[in-house]
């Protein structure tokens, strides 16, 4: 199964950095699901969790908010 490059950080640390298959996060506008091959994109996050699917396996990592930015196979996400 195809993956895509997550990296989740913070101002004090990295936090998370694998490759996923799913991620799914709480978009502005609603909840956004992004998948390998991703169109870019750059959005603001709100307050939830991060729920990422890899292999047969499901985390969820909490955020207050933050930026969701998709480019080049690859996720990067400011919390």
């Amino acid at each position: 199964m195809a993956t895509i490059r997550l990296e989740i950080v913070t101002v004090e640390k990295e936090v998370y950095s694998e490759e996923v298959n799913i991620l799914v996060a709480p978009g502005i506008d609603g909840e956004l699901a992004i998948l390998p091959n991703h169109a870019p994109l750059l959005t603001q996050l709100n307050a939830g969790e991060i729920r990422i699917l890899k292999e047969d396996e499901e985390s969820f990592i909490s955020v207050s908010g933050g930026f969701l930015e998709v480019s080049n196979d690859r996720v990067t996400i400011l919390a």
